[in-house]
Order: C-alpha cells, then sequence, then structure tokens
C-alpha cells in the first residue's frame, strides 16, 4: 500500500504532466483549473491543496522544465566532446525548439515573472561561466551581473523562437546572434577574444 507521501507525490506528478500538456496546446489563459484536473483524474480541490492556485502549478511546471533544458545541456557535455561556453548556449536554444518549451516560454514573464525567470536562467549560466573560466576560456569577468545579461539574451532568443512557431529560420537566426554573442566573451588561443563566424 502506498504511503501518504507517496500517493502525494503521485498527485502532484499527475498535476505537473496535465499542466505542461495544457498550458504547451492551449496557453495558461486558457486552460481551466477542471480541465487540468480531469486530465490528471483528481478533483480541483486535490489541485489547490497541492499547489494553492493555478499560477503555482504553473510555476511548477514552469521549473520543471528548466531543469529538463538544464539536463540537457549536462549531456550534450557529456556526450559532444569537450565542454565549450558556446556548446551550453546552443544546447539551451536547441532545447527552446520542444513546442511545449516554446508554448510555457511564452506565457512564462507574464505568469511567473521576469525577474524570476532570469534569476533561474543566471543560476544555470552561472555554472557554465565558471567552468569556462575555470578551463582558461573566459578571462576573468564579474560573473554574476555577466551571467544576468546573458540570461536575459538568451530567454529573449527563446520567447522570439516561440513566436516564431516552430521557424527554422528563427531558431537559426537566435542561434547565430547567440554565437556572435558569446564568441566575444572567449578568450583565443592567441589571448584576445575571438569572433565565431557564422
Amino acid at each position: 500500500m502506498a504511503t501518504q507521501s507517496e500517493r502525494t507525490e503521485t498527485t502532484r506528478k499527475a498535476l505537473i504532466d496535465a499542466g505542461r500538456v495544457l498550458f504547451a496546446e492551449r496557453g495558461y489563459a486558457d486552460v481551466p483549473v477542471a480541465d487540468i484536473a480531469a486530465l490528471a483524474q483528481v478533483t480541483t480541490g486535490a489541485l489547490y491543496h497541492q499547489f494553492g492556485s493555478k499560477e503555482e502549478l504553473f510555476r511548477a511546471v514552469y521549473a520543471e522544465l528548466v531543469g529538463r533544458v538544464g539536463a540537457r545541456i549536462l549531456e550534450e557535455r557529456q556526450t559532444g566532446g569537450d565542454p565549450t561556453l558556446l556548446g551550453d548556449c546552443e544546447a539551451y536554444i536547441a532545447a527552446c525548439a520542444d513546442p511545449a518549451f516554446n508554448r510555457i516560454t511564452i506565457d512564462g514573464p507574464a505568469v511567473v515573472g521576469w525577474d524570476q525567470i532570469l534569476d533561474e536562467a543566471q543560476s544555470m549560466i552561472e555554472v557554465s561561466l565558471k567552468d569556462a573560466h575555470a578551463r582558461g576560456e573566459l578571462a576573468d569577468a564579474p560573473t554574476a551581473p555577466l551571467a544576468r545579461m546573458l540570461a536575459a539574451a538568451l530567454k529573449e532568443a527563446a520567447v522570439t523562437i516561440a513566436k516564431a512557431d516552430g521557424s527554422r529560420a528563427a531558431r537559426k537566426a537566435a542561434r547565430d546572434s547567440s554565437r556572435w554573442l558569446i564568441s566575444g566573451l572567449v578568450v583565443s588561443r592567441t589571448g584576445g577574444t575571438s569572433r565565431a563566424r557564422s
């Protein structure tokens, strides 16, 4: 027999899974709480008990997606040869091509708030910047403010891709722009910064 803790976790997972599906299909504003509960096969009361509101459920869905992006970047590092700062950023841009991530990214700033979105992205980017510095790929720089600026740029790229409805041209433009931006930070083998060619 499942424990109370296990039942709670099962309910939360079902609600997050249902929320991710419906928010991705319709957008936050067009998803009633009753529809989420029905898809999760729980009562609306269970949703409110677990999350308190639809907004809090969306925040949980968004946090899960951010975690998946972080996991994808780590996987790319492990399977893609020598890790680079540019590789980390390109893995993030590639993750933005996921349709669920796209739709939820559009709603993210309005529901979650731009500052919280940047806080989460900044944490992920700081790790990449510190690793790049340790590899000698990045000169000394104020890591936290630089991570914040890169977070804003990459999140804006994600929103641009999302609003382009899967356009390959939009993904390429975002990728090329991020490459140009990041390559200006990378230390070349001759000691200066380098610029990647598109």
